[in-house]
């Protein structure tokens, strides 16, 4: 691959053609391993081994989106070792949505419905109706949990959420070597390393308290991590790595030594944290040291992944076009 000249005052790199393109917009990104799996609005699932294929494998798309009447998108996508789950939503008008997530094996499927549907509409009262579902993946396991749906309440519909927190959490495990855990209280899914899994603290409302929790799979709780209450409260995203939780928040990225302010897509691999930040990729080791520009990458709402293949850009409007940054390529710019 060739690359563009590199400035001594901030390496950038050229964005190499394309390895792969899918029809929509895209909505979600996934690495596991040599394996990517990207999802769109006009419903396309595209998973791609970059380790064995060329071309990806086109799964057949969720019940959804089947439908002809039907406005559904797939806008959620977790990648492990074995296993793949989507999520799917139907927003037909601004009047409600329905939600939900279909599981299934690799690398072509069949896709299955995990639960039953989520959502909001202003036609019933109360407005929401169905669990909602937090999931997370990372270490080749999936982790999936069903949560309370507090969508009627974010629209004005709802005073409380629907699917109200209970005494326990059970979280499903798809490619670990047992099946589901569980543990006491009620949480959210903040991340997992295929050992660990990471955990938010609901209340009573399904509002975060700012509690982090750390349980190996059987349950165990274990060391957790030095983090504010105040980010716990605005994290949706978290990489258990070996130097330390990263966390992404509504605001940026916080890890123990170091965050930024980046309101775009960011990953984790190998030592190293990747955000957009404007239409630029950074770089920057977990541990702290210099923040790299990468690549300028053509919108700022472009989402990464990272996996053994290195780091996935997908972008585009009606198509989307993903890119493969591979490792020898970004340690030329920042080693680990």
């Amino acid at each position: 691959m060739k690359l563009a000249a590199i400035a001594v005052a901030g390496a950038v790199l050229a964005l190499p053609p394309p390895s792969f393109r899918a029809p929509g917009y895209p909505l979600d990104l996934s690495g596991a391993g040599s394996k990517l799996a990207v999802v769109t609005a006009y419903c396309a699932v595209r998973v791609a081994n970059f380790a064995t294929q060329r071309s990806p494998t086109a799964l057949k798309a969720p019940g959804p989106c089947q439908d002809p009447e039907a406005s559904a998108g797939t806008n959620g996508v977790w990648l492990g070792r074995n296993a793949i789950v989507v999520q799917t939503i139907d927003a037909p008008s601004p009047h409600g949505e329905r939600d939900a997530i279909w599981a299934g094996p690799l690398p072509r499927g069949p896709l299955r419905q995990l639960g039953d549907d989520w959502g909001w509409t202003d036609s019933d009262v109360p407005g929401g109706f169905g669990c909602a579902w937090s999931v997370a993946s990372g270490g080749g396991v999936i982790a999936a949990a069903a949560v309370p749906n507090t969508l009627a309440v974010s629209a004005g519909i709802d005073d409380k959420p629907v699917c109200p927190a209970g005494p326990t959490t059970r979280i499903r495990l798809l490619g670990a070597g047992r099946s589901s855990v569980t543990v006491p209280g009620s949480w959210s899914i903040l991340g997992t390393d295929g050992k660990r899994l990471a955990l938010v603290r609901l209340d009573a409302s399904a509002t975060p308290t700012g509690e982090l929790g750390v349980f190996a799979l059987d349950g165990k709780r274990l060391a957790t991590p030095a983090v504010t209450r105040a980010t716990v409260k605005i994290a949706y995203h978290g990489w258990l790595t070996p130097d330390g939780l990263v966390v992404e928040t509504r605001r940026g990225v916080v890890t123990p030594r170091w965050s930024v302010r980046a309101g775009g897509s960011v990953a984790v691999g190998y030592g190293r944290v990747f955000y957009v930040k404007g239409r630029t990729l950074h770089v920057r080791r977990v541990r702290g040291g210099p923040d790299r520009p990468l690549v300028t990458v053509p919108s700022s709402e472009a989402l990464i992944a990272a996996g053994s293949f290195g780091v996935a850009i997908a972008t585009g409007q009606d198509n989307t076009a993903v890119y493969r940054l591979p490792w020898r390529t970004i340690d030329s710019v920042l080693p680990r």
